[in-house]
């Protein structure tokens, strides 16, 4: 049986701005309703990384929010996953809920 690897070190996401997070938050709740949960990881200021976790199924509408977020934001990259909640996380939603900020 092979061994496992060790866990990735933690790193704190860069920090993002007041406004910045209102923006996020607003957006992320007119495409999937208020109970979505938004988190921000990964420590480079220049790529920001979300993860929404939402109650249904993502489908479509994750590109045309994603899409919203590039428009506004002013970064290099912006990473967007979106998970259903209560599946089970796989390789940057893990890494999201691990050391992720909510906003």
């Amino acid at each position: 049986m092979p061994v496992a690897k060790p866990p990735l070190p933690v790193e704190p996401p860069a920090p993002i701005e007041p406004h910045e997070a209102a923006f996020i938050k607003d957006t992320v709740s007119r495409f999937y309703g208020p109970d979505a949960v938004v988190r921000t990881y990964g420590p480079d200021p220049a790529y920001l990384k979300l993860h929404v976790e939402v109650s249904v199924e993502p489908g479509m509408e994750k590109y045309d929010c994603a899409g919203v977020l590039l428009a506004r934001l002013v970064r290099e990259q912006i990473g967007f996953c979106v998970t259903k909640r209560g599946t089970k996380p796989e390789s940057e939603a893990k890494i999201a809920y691990r050391q992720g900020v909510i906003l």
